[in-house]
């Protein structure tokens, strides 16, 4: 199987950082909220896709 190399544009490159550095900013808050890692992840995970969702 042939694997096509994917190139990415400087914006795509950007957008991409944009999302992952909002991801952990919520996920930093969502540890100081929490008391376990589990619940933490799902409170970034509930947030980060109501903005994606409200995004669109």
């Amino acid at each position: 199987m042939d694997i096509e190399k994917i190139s990415y544009t400087p914006e795509m490159v950007n957008g991409l950082h944009q999302s992952v550095m909002l991801y952990k900013a919520l996920l930093d808050q969502a540890k100081k909220e929490t008391d376990s890692i589990e619940k933490a992840y799902e409170l970034a995970d509930h947030v980060y896709q109501n903005m994606i969702r409200s995004a669109q």
